[in-house]
């Protein structure tokens, strides 16, 4: 199995574990010092963890092929293509646990772009994988809903559990299995990057206070929270919800200006369209705040943020 990620990953490959049949594991040398350690804390030993370079990532596949003969390969959120001569050497069973929905969430951190959209339901999408990212044939798509509120990193954390069952069903059907043709669509994908700061950063005058609070929750905590300043300061927010103001909506207050400051209710927002959010939790470069400490610290009606 090649795999980055603790949350995605470690669930499946003790599922794996657990049954014996799990060959080896393999992880991105860029992210060794980070993951080695958490797979260790699970029971995973070190000599049962191989690092790959990109430079020679085909060489060193081609070896751990060689050596453990795998019925198949499986990725989940491994960086970079497996080479055309891997793929070749396990045909149809090299495979890919995609976590969103193919194909119109292709590309890098799906979790991140359905969470921002306010989808209602992701997952994995499993493919054979091919020379092009994220275009083989799809072998099956096991859904997931996504809660009102969830936030990535407790969204990745069901992924994970549903990954755990999924890479069973998966070996244990994948002689079985009818290889479709590649995967088509009409439609270009919706998003294909990572996100960037731009992408992670609220926009007060044209994001609707439910597109802020999907926001809010896509980067949490994968990206330290959604973006956003005041009195020249960066600040990340963690966690808002909507909030009702009577009377309110009878004012035109500009998107950002904070029209309710107090140690009860802390800070809440005016958003466009009349709409206005509390911040539950900001983080600031001195540390992690709740809203009402955020009015303890002198911030008041008025201000804006931007």
């Amino acid at each position: 199995m090649l795999c980055c990620s603790d949350t995605l990953g470690i669930p499946a490959i003790l599922r794996l574990k657990q049954q014996n049949v799990l060959a080896a594991i393999a992880i991105a040398d860029k992210i060794a010092v980070q993951l080695i350690p958490l797979l260790q804390s699970v029971g995973i030993a070190r000599d049962e963890i191989h690092i790959l370079s990109k430079k020679n990532l085909a060489n060193e596949l081609k070896e751990l092929i060689d050596v453990f003969k795998p019925d198949a390969l499986f990725t989940l959120t491994f960086p970079w293509l497996v080479p055309d001569a891997i793929l070749a050497l396990l045909p149809n069973r090299c495979i890919n646990f995609h976590f969103g929905i193919l194909p119109k969430y292709k590309g890098a951190d799906p979790i991140f772009w359905q969470l921002k959209n306010g989808e209602q339901t992701g997952g994995i999408s499993i493919h054979i994988m091919t020379p092009e990212i994220d275009k083989g044939p799809v072998l099956q798509i096991e859904e997931l809903p996504i809660f009102a509120g969830e936030t990535y990193g407790l969204y990745s954390e069901r992924l994970g559990g549903l990954a755990a069952d999924a890479v069973v069903k998966v070996l244990n059907n994948v002689d079985d299995y009818k290889v479709n043709d590649p995967l088509t669509d009409d439609k270009p994908p919706l998003f294909f990057k990572a996100p960037n700061q731009t992408d992670c950063t609220i926009n007060w005058h044209a994001q609707t206070a439910a597109e802020i609070e999907q926001l809010v929750n896509a980067t949490n905590p994968r990206y330290n929270g959604a973006a956003t300043s005041i009195r020249q300061n960066q600040v990340y927010l963690l966690e808002v919800s909507p909030a009702d103001v009577n009377n309110a909506q009878d004012e035109q207050y500009p998107p950002g200006t904070i029209i309710h400051a107090d140690l009860l209710y802390g800070l809440i927002v005016a958003c466009i369209d009349k709409q206005f959010l509390k911040i539950n939790v900001a983080r600031l470069q001195q540390g992690y705040f709740s809203g009402g400490k955020l009015f303890s610290l002198g911030f008041k009606v008025g201000e804006v943020f931007f």
